[in-house]
C-alpha cells in the first residue's frame, strides 16, 4: 500500500506533470518553423540527457545494461521514436495546441492497448474495448466536417504521433532498468531516432543568437521535470488515481491554446475532446474504485 500521507503530495506531483506535458504545445508554437519537428526534438533530448546523466552518475544509479534482455525494447523505441514528434510537431503548428494534445491522447490509448496486447501479452479488457470505442467517437466527432477547417492532415499527424507514442510506453514499461536508468534509455533511443530523421529532412540549424534556442531550453526543462514528477508521483499513489489526474494534460492544453494562443474549438470538436476524455478515464475506473476512490 502507498503511504497516506503522501498521497496528497503524489497527487500534487502528477497535476504538475500534466502541467508540464501540456506546456509542450506552447513550446512548440513558439519555436514555430525555427526548427522542424525531429531537429527540436534531437536537440531538446540532447540538453535532457546533459542535465540528467551527471547526476545519476554522481548518485551512482547506473545499473548494468543488460542488452541481450532489452535490446528489443530499446530497438522498438528507437522504431516508434522515428514516427512521434516531426507528425506532433507538425500537427501542433498547424491545428493548434489543444486539439493536437486531445487527438494524441486519444490515439495513444489505443496504441497502448493494442501494442501492449501485441507485444507485452496484456488481456484486452472489456473496459479497454469500451475505451477504446469511445476514442474512436472522440476522434470522429474532432475529424468531422465541422472540423475540417482544421485540417486532415494535421489531425492524421497527431494520430500517427500518438499510436507510435502508445507503443513507445509499451516498450519503455517492459525495458529492465530502475525508473531513472529507464527515463535516460528512453530519452537516448528517442535523440537518436529524432537525430536520424533529422538528418534525412535535411534542414539546416539556424545557429546564433536567436530566442528560439531560449525556448528550446525551455522545452527541455519542462520536458523533464514533466518526467520526473510524473515518475516520482506515480510512486506515492495508485496507478489508477494517476491515471485519472493525468487526464488533466488535456484539460490544461485546450485552455493553454485558448489563452495563449487565440484558439477556438467549436462545440463539436469539444463534444470529441469531452468524449476523448471519457474514455481514456474508464481503463482506470476499476483500480481507482478497488481503491474506495482514495489516492493511497
Amino acid at each position: 500500500m502507498k503511504n497516506k500521507s503522501k498521497a496528497p503530495l503524489g497527487a500534487s506531483l502528477v497535476v504538475a506533470s500534466s502541467i508540464f506535458y501540456s506546456s509542450f504545445g506552447i513550446w512548440t508554437k513558439l519555436i514555430g518553423n525555427f526548427l522542424d519537428g525531429y531537429t527540436a526534438s534531437a536537440i531538446r533530448g540532447l540538453f535532457i540527457l546533459l542535465m540528467l546523466v551527471p547526476v545519476v552518475t554522481i548518485q551512482k544509479k547506473w545499473e548494468p545494461l543488460n542488452l541481450k534482455q532489452n535490446w528489443r525494447y530499446i530497438a522498438g523505441i528507437i522504431i516508434a521514436s522515428l514516427f512521434i514528434w516531426g507528425p506532433f510537431y507538425y500537427a501542433i503548428l498547424h491545428a493548434g495546441v489543444g486539439i493536437s494534445l486531445a487527438v494524441n491522447y486519444a490515439a495513444i490509448i489505443v496504441g497502448t492497448f493494442f501494442f501492449g496486447w501485441l507485444f507485452a501479452h496484456e488481456r484486452f479488457t472489456k473496459d479497454k474495448a469500451i475505451s477504446t470505442m469511445l476514442g474512436f467517437v472522440g476522434l470522429i466527432l474532432i475529424f468531422s466536417p465541422a472540423s475540417s477547417r482544421i485540417g486532415w492532415l494535421a489531425l492524421a499527424a497527431a494520430v500517427i504521433s500518438g499510436v507510435s507514442a502508445g507503443a513507445n510506453t509499451v516498450f519503455a514499461k517492459e525495458i529492465k532498468y530502475n525508473a531513472t536508468q529507464s527515463i535516460i534509455a528512453l530519452w537516448t533511443a528517442s535523440s537518436i531516432a529524432n537525430i536520424t530523421m533529422s538528418l534525412f529532412v535535411g534542414k539546416n540549424i539556424p545557429f546564433g543568437g536567436h530566442m528560439q534556442w531560449i525556448y528550446v531550453g525551455l522545452f527541455a526543462v519542462a520536458s523533464l521535470i514533466a518526467s520526473l514528477c510524473f515518475v516520482r508521483g506515480i510512486k506515492l499513489i495508485e496507478a489508477g488515481a494517476a491515471g485519472i489526474l493525468g487526464l488533466l494534460e488535456i484539460v490544461f492544453g485546450v485552455l493553454f491554446g485558448v489563452v495563449f494562443f487565440h484558439e477556438k474549438p467549436g462545440f463539436v470538436v469539444l463534444v470529441g475532446v469531452a468524449v476523448i476524455i471519457a474514455s481514456a478515464v474508464i481503463p482506470y475506473l476499476k483500480d481507482y474504485n478497488a481503491k474506495r476512490g482514495t489516492l493511497d
